[in-house]
C-alpha cells in the first residue's frame, strides 16, 4: 500500500486521522467518510454520504457474514467498542485490508458508531488468514477464550463437537458447556495456569442437544493477549471402554467364582481373588512359576489334557464337572467348569484359555439338605395329625397320602400312584378336580370351608363336610409340579353348628313370637340384634332400629341410667332387675313418661364369656299411673275430709269395735280412738238412738240398700254440749258376701240446720212476695200485648194508606219527573216502616209466657225453609249442604223463623262474584264444653250454620244481636236490624245459646246450642 510523504509530522498525524474517520448513523442508516478516506478508496474528494447497505456491499463476499456476526455480537452484548479486520473494495474493484475500530453511542439502543479505519499490510493479513484457515481446518476441536471464559473463536471441529454455530458459541462462556459437576476441577486447573503454561484434564461437556460427552482438554495460557487456547478431544468411546474394562475387572475380582486365564503353554496368567481363596493361594504368591497342572492330581490332569483341552480347542468352549485340589490342605474340591478358547484378534489363532469354576460343595450340601428335608417332610406328612396328600402333575397322580388322608378318602395305600379321579371316581361332577387343576394352572391356592363332599367309605356313599386347602407345589425355579391337599373332617362340627343354628332360630322364633317384650343386644357397643314386636310396641318404635346400637336407637336415654346399667351387666355378668322404673322416651318429637318392670340378663358363650344381654320388659305405666292416681285420690279425699271438716269412723261388724277420727272423738267426747257400740250410742241423744240403730240394722241387713244415712243429735259425754250430726256410711262384705265392715263420715250440721230453719222462714216470706209479683207481671204482659196489638194496628193502617195513595200517584201519567224520586223514597220508607213494625210485633210476642213445646224435627224445618228460598238459591247459584239434624222440644213456628233468618242472612251477605256455599251441621257437646258455656247441667246439640260470605270483625260478634244494630247501610244490604235479635231471643226461650264466629272476608259461623230432649232435666212446658 502506497503512502504520500508529509511536510511535517504534526500535519502527517492530523491528515492520517482525517483519512480514516467515519460515522454510521443507525437511526437514519447513513454512513459518512472523511475526505481523505474517500480519496484513499477512490471516491470523490468531497465528503461522501452513503447508506449502511452500500458499505456492507463493498465488503468482500467471503468476509460479509462474519463481519456482520461480529457487529451483531457487539450490539447484543451492548459493548461500547467494536473492532474487526476485513477486505474492502475500492472504486477500481481492487481490495484493501482495513481494520475498523469504533465507539458505540447508546440511547436505549446503539444509535451511532464513530470510528477510524487503518489500512493493514496485505502480507500480514494473508498470513493471519492462513493461520485462521488452518485453525478452522484442524480435525481437533479448538477454542480461544478470554480471561472470563467468553468464547472468542471456535474452529469447525469444535462447532461440530458442541453442536453450536460460531455465532452461538460467541454468545456463550465455555464454562456453560462444562458439566456442572466437573466445574470445580476445571476452575482449579485454570487457577494452576497462573504458575504453569498449560494443563490437561478430562471432564464432561454438554452438547447443544443435551448429550453429554467425555472430552480431553489441553489448556494453554497466552499472557500477552490475556487469552486461553484450548484443544478439545472427544474421548467418549475410550472413556466408556475404560469404564467397561474397569467394571469387568471389578466384576471378575469381586466374583464369588474362580476365574482363571492360562496360556496355551499351560502357564497360569491370571487368577482372581475368589480363585486364590478357593485353592488356598495367597495374594502375595506370584503366578510366574505356576502351571495349570498344579491345580490337579495326576489322574485329573490327564483327563483335562486328553479330554477337556482338545474339545475346547476344537469347539471353542467346554462345560462339565471335575475336581481340583487345595494347595495347602490337598483336599479335593468338586467344581463345575465353564471354559472358552481365547483367539488372537489379528491371526485368529488360539493364544489362551479362560475358565470359570464354581465350587460345587455348597450345592452338594444343599442337595443333601433338600433330600433330608424331603425325607423329613414326608415323615412329617405321614405323621401329621391332619389329612395331607400330594398330587403330581395336572392329572393329579397321588404321590403321597398319610393315614388321615386315606381315612378321609375311605381308601388304602393301594391308591398311591393312581390319578385321583381313578382312585375316587365318585368325585366326578362335584367340582373338586376342576378346583385342583385351577390351582395347578394359576398357582393360586384355594381355601374351602365346610364344603360338602360325597365320598364312598366302607362301601357306602357318605355326605361329609371338610375344611381344606389346595396349595401349589413349586420347584426352586418356581415351576408348579403338583398340588398339596390339607384337609380336616368337620362333619361333626357342621352338624353341631346346624343344630345350634336351628336352636338359635327356634329361640329367635320364640323371642319374635313371644307376647312378652324381649330384645337382645350383642357386643360391648350393645348393638340391637333381635327385638320382637311386643318390645317394639313397648318402645313405640319400628324395626328400623335393628342393627343400631342401644345408644344410637335411644339417644334420649343417654342422660338417664339405662346405658350405665347395661354396661354394668355386660362387664360384671350380674343380672339386674327393676320394678316400676321410670323411662322418658322421645315419641313423635315429644317426651313421654313410661314405667317398666324389666330385667337385664347377661348372655354367655360356650367359654362362659359375656357376649350380649337379653332384655325382657313389661310396661306397667297404666298400673303405676293408676296407683299414683289412687294415692292422689286418697290424699285428695283426706284433704277434702279435712277441708270439709268431716269426721271418719268405721265399725267392725264381727267384733263390734268402732274406730273414729280425732274430730269424732272431739264431738262425742270419747277418750280413745277405739270404742264399742254401747259407748257410741251413749253419746247419741236419747230421742234419736232408736232411729240410728234402726238405720244401721237396715244397712247391715241390706233391707233397703247397703248405704247408711242418718241425721241425729250428739251429746258430748264430758261437757254435755249438743250438736246436730249428719252421718253417711257404706257396708263392706268379705269374700263370702257376709257384711264385715260399716264405715263412713260424719259432718257437724248444727249451723247449717239453724240456717236452714231461718231459710225456710225467709223462703216462705219470699214465696208470698213472688206470687204477688207474678200476678202483677202477668197483668203487665197482658197490657203490653194489648198495647202492641193496638199500636201495630193503629200504625199500620195509615202506613197502608200512604203506600196505597203513593202507588196511585206513581201511576199517574202527568206526574212530573222531578217528583218521582221523592215519591219512590216515600214508598220505600213506608215499606221499611211496615217491616219494622211487624218485626217489633213479632219480638214482643216472644215475651209471651207459657208456650207449649212439642217434639220438633229440625230436618223438616230446615228443608221447608230451603224450599222458601229456592228461587234465591237458584239466582245466586248457591249450594246448601245439610247434615242430619236432631229432634228437639221446641215451638215449630219459632224454629222456622230462627232458621229462616239465619239462611236469609247467609244468602244476603255474600261476596260479589262468589257463589254462596252454606252448610248446616250438628254435633253433641262434650260435658266440659257445656261447662265452658255456663249452661245448666245436661246434654246439648251444637247446630252450626256456616257460610262463605263477607263475614265481620270479631269486635262486632255481640253487637250484631242488638235490636236495630246494623254493620252496613240499608242501601247495600236492606233489612230492619231486628232479625238476629229475634234469633237469639228464640234460642234463649228454648233454654239454649246463640253466638257467632267470623273473620272479615272469610265467612261466618252461627252456633245454635239447644238442649237434648232425651235428657230429662227440663219439663215439656217452659216459661219464657
Amino acid at each position: 500500500m502506497q503512502h504520500t510523504q508529509e511536510s511535517n509530522p504534526e500535519e502527517k498525524r492530523t491528515r492520517a486521522i482525517d483519512d480514516f474517520m467515519w460515522e454510521w448513523n443507525r437511526e437514519d442508516g447513513d454512513v459518512w467518510w472523511s475526505e481523505g478516506y474517500a480519496a484513499r478508496v477512490g471516491f470523490p474528494e468531497e465528503p461522501t454520504l452513503a447508506s449502511g447497505a452500500y458499505w456492507h456491499s463493498r465488503i468482500h463476499p467471503d468476509d460479509q457474514v462474519w463481519v456482520s456476526e461480529s457487529l451483531q455480537q457487539a450490539l447484543q452484548k451492548r459493548q461500547n467498542a467494536w473492532d474487526t479486520t476485513y477486505r474492502f473494495q475500492k472504486a477500481d474493484g481492487s481490495y484493501i485490508i482495513v481494520k475498523d475500530q469504533a465507539h458505540l453511542i447508546w440511547k436505549g439502543e446503539a444509535v451511532r458508531l464513530l470510528g477510524t479505519s487503518t489500512v493493514q499490510n496485505e502480507a500480514l493479513y494473508r498470513s493471519t488468514q492462513f493461520y485462521l484457515a488452518a485453525f478452522d481446518q484442524v480435525p481437533l476441536g479448538m477454542i480461544v477464550t478470554d480471561a472470563n471464559g467468553q468464547i472468542v473463536r471456535a474452529n469447525a471441529s469444535f462447532q461440530q463437537l458442541s453442536g453450536y454455530t460460531a455465532a452461538e458459541l460467541q454468545q456463550l462462556s465455555y464454562r456453560q458447556l462444562i458439566y456442572p459437576a466437573d466445574l470445580p476441577v476445571y476452575n482449579a486447573r485454570l487457577e494452576s495456569l497462573q504458575t504453569n503454561s498449560s494443563t490437561q484434564l478430562e471432564s464432561r461437556l454438554r452438547r447443544n442437544n443435551g448429550q453429554v460427552l467425555w472430552v480431553k482438554q489441553t489448556i494453554t495460557r497466552i499472557p500477552e493477549l490475556g487469552y486461553y487456547f484450548t484443544t478439545v478431544e472427544d474421548i467418549t468411546h475410550e472413556h466408556l471402554h475404560r469404564q467397561q474394562r474397569e467394571r469387568l475387572l471389578t466384576l471378575v475380582e469381586n466374583s464369588s467364582e474362580l476365574m482363571v486365564i492360562a496360556g496355551m503353554d499351560d502357564q497360569l496368567l491370571y487368577i482372581n481373588q475368589a480363585g486364590r481363596e478357593l485353592v488356598g493361594l495367597p495374594a502375595e504368591v506370584s503366578l510366574s512359576h505356576r502351571k495349570v497342572s498344579d491345580f490337579y492330581w495326576q489322574d485329573q490332569y490327564a483327563f483335562v489334557r486328553e479330554t477337556i483341552l482338545p474339545a475346547l480347542i476344537e469347539k471353542g468352549h467346554w462345560k462339565g464337572e471335575f475336581s481340583i485340589r487345595h494347595f495347602q490342605t490337598g483336599a479335593a474340591i468338586p467344581v463345575f467348569a465353564s471354559g472358552i478358547r481365547i483367539d488372537d484378534p489379528d491371526t485368529g489363532k488360539p493364544i489362551a484359555r479362560g475358565f470359570t469354576l464354581r465350587d460345587m460343595r455348597p450345592e452338594e450340601l444343599a442337595r443333601q439338605t433338600i433330600l433330608e428335608s424331603e425325607r423329613h417332610f414326608r415323615n412329617l406328612v405321614m405323621q401329621a395329625p391332619v389329612a395331607i396328600g400330594l398330587l403330581k402333575g395336572r392329572k393329579m397322580v397321588i404321590e403321597t397320602a398319610n393315614e388321615f388322608m386315606l381315612e378321609v378318602w375311605g381308601k388304602t395305600e393301594s391308591i398311591v400312584g393312581k390319578p385321583l379321579l381313578s382312585a375316587l371316581p365318585e368325585l366326578a361332577g362335584q367340582g373338586f378336580i376342576e378346583l385342583l387343576q385351577d390351582v395347578y394352572d394359576t398357582g393360586n391356592p384355594f381355601y374351602g370351608n365346610e364344603i360338602l363332599a360325597q365320598i364312598i367309605r366302607n362301601n357306602r356313599l357318605e355326605a361329609r363336610y371338610y375344611n381344606f386347602v389346595y396349595a401349589p407345589v413349586r420347584q426352586s425355579d418356581g415351576t408348579i409340579t403338583g398340588v398339596m391337599i390339607v384337609a380336616n373332617d368337620v362333619s361333626d362340627q357342621v352338624r353341631a353348628k346346624k343344630e345350634v343354628q336351628f336352636s338359635e332360630e327356634r329361640f329367635r322364633s320364640f323371642v319374635l313370637g313371644s307376647p312378652t317384650p324381649i330384645a337382645i343386644y350383642t357386643g360391648k357397643e350393645l348393638r340391637i340384634e333381635t327385638v320382637n314386636q311386643a318390645m317394639l310396641d313397648t318402645w313405640h318404635r319400628d324395626g328400623s332400629l335393628v342393627g343400631k346400637t342401644f345408644r344410637e336407637a335411644f339417644p334420649e336415654l343417654d342422660p338417664q341410667h339405662f346405658y350405665q346399667l347395661l354396661e354394668q351387666v355386660y362387664e360384671t355378668g350380674r343380672t339386674y332387675n327393676a320394678q316400676e322404673d321410670r323411662a322418658d322416651l322421645l315419641i313423635d318429637g315429644e317426651f313421654r313418661t313410661f314405667y317398666f318392670n324389666f330385667t337385664y340378663k347377661a348372655l354367655r358363650d360356650a367359654r362362659g364369656e359375656v357376649y350380649g344381654i337379653i332384655n325382657t320388659a313389661t310396661d306397667v305405666t297404666a298400673q303405676v299411673n293408676a296407683r299414683q292416681q289412687l294415692e292422689e285420690t286418697e290424699q285428695n279425699l283426706r284433704d277434702a275430709i279435712e277441708l270439709a271438716e268431716l269426721g271418719t269412723w268405721s265399725r267392725n261388724l264381727n267384733t263390734g269395735k268402732i274406730r273414729c277420727s280425732s274430730r269424732i272423738r272431739q264431738w262425742y267426747g270419747f277418750a280413745e280412738s277405739e270404742t264399742d257400740i254401747e259407748t257410741f250410742m251413749a253419746a247419741v241423744h236419747p230421742e234419736d238412738r232408736h232411729q240410728v240403730l234402726d238405720m244401721i240394722s237396715q244397712a247391715v241387713a241390706f233391707r233397703k240398700s247397703d248405704h247408711y244415712s242418718a241425721e241425729y243429735r250428739v251429746v258430748h259425754l264430758q261437757t254435755g254440749e249438743e250438736r246436730m250430726v249428719q252421718s253417711q256410711g257404706k257396708v263392706t262384705c268379705d269374700p263370702q258376701g257376709k257384711p264385715c265392715l260399716l264405715s263412713g263420715t260424719s259432718r257437724d250440721v248444727t249451723s247449717q240446720k239453724q240456717a236452714a230453719l231461718e231459710l225456710e222462714r225467709l223462703v216462705s216470706q219470699r214465696t208470698r212476695e213472688l206470687q204477688q209479683a207474678n200476678e202483677l207481671l202477668q197483668l203487665s204482659n197482658r197490657e203490653l200485648e194489648q198495647y202492641a196489638y193496638v199500636a201495630s194496628h193503629d200504625l199500620q193502617e195509615p202506613l197502608r194508606k200512604i203506600r196505597m195513595f203513593s202507588g196511585i200517584i206513581r201511576e199517574m201519567n202527568d206526574l212530573p219527573e222531578r217528583a218521582r224520586s221523592p215519591l219512590a223514597k216515600v214508598i220505600h220508607s213506608s215499606e221499611r216502616m211496615t217491616l219494622l213494625i211487624r218485626d217489633l210485633l213479632e219480638f214482643s210476642r216472644l215475651l209471651k209466657v207459657d208456650r207449649v213445646l212439642t217434639s220438633t224435627n229440625l230436618n223438616t224445618i230446615v228443608q221447608n225453609v230451603i224450599t222458601d228460598f229456592e228461587l234465591a238459591i237458584q239466582e245466586k247459584s248457591a249450594t246448601v249442604e245439610v247434615s242430619t239434624l236432631p229432634t228437639v222440644n221446641a215451638e215449630s213456628l219459632q224454629m222456622n223463623q230462627l232458621f229462616y233468618n239465619l239462611l236469609s242472612n247467609a244468602l244476603k251477605f255474600t261476596k260479589e262474584g262468589v257463589p254462596p256455599r252454606i252448610s248446616i251441621t250438628c254435633e253433641r257437646l262434650l260435658p266440659q264444653e257445656v261447662q265452658v258455656y255456663a249452661l245448666p247441667e245436661g246434654a246439648y246439640y251444637d247446630i252450626r250454620v256456616r257460610d262463605n260470605g263477607i263475614g265481620f270483625s270479631e269486635n262486632y260478634k255481640e253487637q250484631i244481636f242488638e235490636v236495630f244494630k246494623r254493620l252496613h247501610t240499608r242501601e247495600v244490604y236492606p233489612g230492619s236490624g231486628i232479625g238476629l235479635a229475634l234469633c237469639r231471643k228464640i234460642v234463649q226461650n228454648h233454654g239454649g245459646l246463640l253466638y257467632a264466629e267470623s273473620e272479615e272476608g272469610q265467612g261466618s259461623t252461627f252456633h245454635v246450642i239447644l238442649p237434648d230432649p232425651s235428657e230429662a232435666f227440663r219439663s215439656a212446658s217452659v216459661s219464657f
